[in-house]
């Protein structure tokens, strides 16, 4: 009987410290996606800043090349409907 009980003490323990491992791994996961989000949304703002800027300077060339891209979803659309 205090085979079993000295046992039953070991896995508890065990699992314990598994347990600890895996929240661990589990936070410093948390983390890095955390910075990797931040990261990403500054990115995400500098490219959209970048792009404002260029349709400012050029009005044209976006709105044609609004009018284009339109046009081809247009067409896919069509097609994938018309299957």
């Amino acid at each position: 009987m205090e085979n079993v009980k000295k046992l039953e003490k070991e896995l508890k323990d065990v699992i314990e410290k598994e347990k600890e491992a895996l929240n661990d791994a589990y936070d410093d996961m948390v983390i890095k996606l955390q910075k990797e989000r931040d990261r990403l949304q500054k990115e995400l703002r500098k490219e959209y800043k970048q792009a404002k800027k260029y349709v400012k300077k050029n009005p044209e060339i976006s709105v044609g090349a609004a009018v284009a891209g339109g046009l081809i979803a247009g067409i896919v659309v069509a097609k994938l409907l018309n299957r």
